[in-house]
């Protein structure tokens, strides 16, 4: 009984120490560049090359209706909190 306690807990604790270090790691990240998304490297980027919030908000965000994102299109990418 105790054995199973003590490896449950360990088990535990193993788990909580990955969902951290990878929580942590993601708030580290940068953005990718327009160049980087880029994928076919025509200058533009279309539905297929996008994911995430920008494909959620892509209609709103092609101002001139063309099916593509231009890099003046884009938001700016979210600063880093302090």
């Amino acid at each position: 009984m105790t054995r199973t306690l003590v490896m449950t807990s360990l088990l535990l604790a193993l788990f909580t120490l990955s969902i951290s270090s990878i929580e942590a790691r993601e708030r580290g990240q940068k953005p990718p560049s327009f160049e980087e998304m880029d994928t076919n490297g025509d200058g533009v980027l279309s539905q297929d090359e996008l994911k995430g919030k920008l494909l959620e908000e892509f209609e709103q965000l092609d101002l001139d209706g063309n099916g593509k994102l231009s890099e003046d299109e884009l938001p700016e990418p979210p600063q880093k909190r302090r």
